[in-house]
């Protein structure tokens, strides 16, 4: 999918004042020309949370959070960026443009909003159909699943029936929004129902959209698979989603512990939930992969892979130690007494002695090493050899080069070996299957010698008084700039002026670097936006104007030639594109 055009990015951003989309999450008091509210991403008494509906940023005095009304919805409700910017787009009825590769054209963004009501209505079907089935019925109530827990988590039943979804569908609804949605199929016989003599769980995004359902038999002598999930397709993608995510921004146990448990089933899931773990989550029938763990990540700052005491399930879990571990994210392993799962165990021992299950739980790393351990003789040294490349493969996919090294460190004193030879296997391993790239290098930090200074305090003034952005690009073009996230900040300021002739915190924020927000951070701390002006006040904004003027000039004048020049074509050629674009 291309990426969403940066006008369509602005328009989206206009349509949702901040102070809207902020005070329909957490309640504002206004002082002054400011809003404030107690913090809704750390605790505090005292509210050091402020939104500028003149700047339209929210910053938190108390923990630093900052941004535009996008950075809001992506941080509370835990989207990302895409995601966060479609649900804004849908709140300021906007449509979405494309600059680059394809975006969905008009008919698919049709064809998926008419697909997701689609799945709504199916989702009303089945749950009807199992209140008129009492064998469905009678099987949830037997595994505690039965009447409010069925209605909370939305458990349906789909009947063993041929067509009675499919001939309803196409009453109702096109072929192209049922073949989107995978819940009818059709063979050279016609239509027929995807989900038959199943019961049915609701599977949704974090937005919480139904994108698909996941189906258990209910019949276990029929000769079909246990359970299915929806077929891939325009909504669903099963190795991005996880079951139970669209509840974890809420979860009370996420909040005092921080960390996401991820186990194996949906009843595992709603079992966990009943009990008061509610920040549990699990795949959808697929070995965990690294969507899934972003996911989960966004959440908490760890995570807890919950498995089941069986051989199987503990041998079936290693891939996803791996992935884990070579993410980088601070992973636990927690393995339930022998022959038991989470469903079992939370509805049988209770909730206290799943707690302490969890309170046993072993860092990833160290589960690892216990499982080469159980393939490999470590005292011998071929077998301790295969234990070593089995291992370095792992650690040369680790996204971070501090880890590999702490990683490294461990295999080596696990292996008794030097720490120098688990190394070279990794680099070797590494360059064997990782396409080599340098090392982002962390955010720098920002310099405060006086040059930057004075380069910081002149984007402030440019704030304080805008009108001078219509001819700064001329006198001092980027490079004049010798702090580089300055620098960027500084472009992005000349861009927003050219294409929208307005100067706005809130609309540079999504369009910056990590480094260049923190200069916009450090730019915003002492602004002040004069309201309405007296005559007296105009001819000392004007005085103002031409000092700031004369100042650039400067600026440019002992920056160097060749990169001022370099510059000015750049922003030339691109007010020729913009120029393209509107004809």
């Amino acid at each position: 999918m291309g990426l969403v055009a940066r006008d369509s990015i602005e328009e989206v951003r206009r349509a949702n004042d901040i102070v809207d989309v902020i005070h329909a999450c957490v309640p504002l008091q206004k002082r002054g020309s400011q809003y404030w509210a107690n913090c809704p991403f750390h605790d505090e008494k005292t509210p050091s949370f402020t939104v500028s509906p003149q700047r339209q940023t929210y910053k938190c005095f108390g923990c630093g959070e900052f941004g535009n009304v996008l950075d809001f919805v992506m941080k509370f409700e835990k989207l990302d960026f895409r995601e966060a910017l479609e649900k804004l787009a849908d709140r300021g009825g906007v449509t979405l443009n494309y600059e680059q590769g394809r975006g969905p054209s008009t008919a698919e963004r049709s064809t998926r909003a008419k697909a997701l009501d689609m799945m709504e209505w199916a989702q009303r079907g089945f749950a009807a159909n199992l209140e008129r089935h009492e064998a469905a019925k009678q099987y949830l109530e037997a595994r505690g699943l039965g009447g409010e827990v069925a209605e909370k988590w939305g458990i349906g039943y789909a009947p063993d029936e041929y067509h009675r979804q499919s001939d309803a569908a196409l009453k109702k609804f096109d072929v192209e929004t049922i073949e989107a949605t995978g819940l009818c199929k059709r063979n050279e016989r016609g239509w027929y129902d995807f989900f038959r003599g199943r019961i049915t769980f609701p599977i949704r995004d974090p937005r919480g959209r139904i994108v698909g359902f996941g189906a258990r038999l209910l019949d276990p002598e029929a000769k079909a698979q246990k359970y299915v999930n929806s077929a891939e397709g325009l909504l669903f993608h099963k190795s991005k989603l996880l079951y139970g995510v669209d509840v974890l921004a809420q979860s009370l146990q996420l909040k005092s512990e921080g960390r996401v448990l991820l186990m194996e089933g949906y009843t595992d899931v709603i079992a966990a939930h009943e009990a008061g773990f509610d920040n549990a989550v699990a795949p959808l029938g697929t070995s965990l992969t690294r969507e899934q763990v972003a996911l989960a990540h966004r959440y908490g700052d760890g995570v807890t892979l919950v498995l089941d005491g069986d051989q199987a399930g503990v041998i079936a879990a290693e891939r996803g130690v791996n992935v884990v571990l070579e993410m980088g994210v601070d992973a636990k392993v927690a393995i339930l007494p022998e022959g038991k799962d989470p469903f079992d165990m939370l509805r049988k021992d209770g909730p206290e002695a799943f707690a302490e299950v969890l309170k046993e739980a072993r860092d990833a790393f160290d589960f690892k090493l216990d499982m080469l351990r159980a393939r490999f003789a470590f005292t011998r040294p071929v077998e301790a050899e295969k234990a070593l490349r089995e291992m370095a493969d792992m650690i040369s996919r680790a996204e971070s080069a501090s880890l590999r090294e702490l990683y490294a460190r461990k295999a080596a004193a696990a292996l008794n070996v030097r720490e120098r030879a688990v190394l070279n296997v990794v680099e070797a391993e590494r360059a064997k299957n990782v396409e080599s790239r340098p090392d982002d290098a962390a955010p720098r930090q920002a310099a405060t010698d006086p040059r930057t200074a004075h380069e910081r305090e002149l984007l402030r003034r440019l704030f304080e008084n805008p009108k001078v952005m219509g001819s700064a690009g001329s006198i001092a073009p980027p490079g004049s700039f010798r702090t580089s996230a300055l620098r960027g900040l500084y472009r992005e300021m000349l861009n927003a002026w050219d294409e929208h002739g307005e100067l706005l915190a809130g609309a540079l924020v999504s369009h910056l670097a990590d480094d260049e927000r923190a200069e916009l951070d450090r730019v915003l701390e002492h602004l002040k936006i004069p309201e309405n002006l007296s005559r007296e006040d105009q001819a000392d904004t004007d005085e103002q104007e031409q000092r700031l003027i004369s100042e650039l000039q400067k600026l440019a004048d002992s920056g160097g030639r060749k990169e001022k020049t370099q510059d000015l074509n750049e922003l030339r050629q691109r007010k020729r594109r913009k120029g393209n674009r509107q004809t």
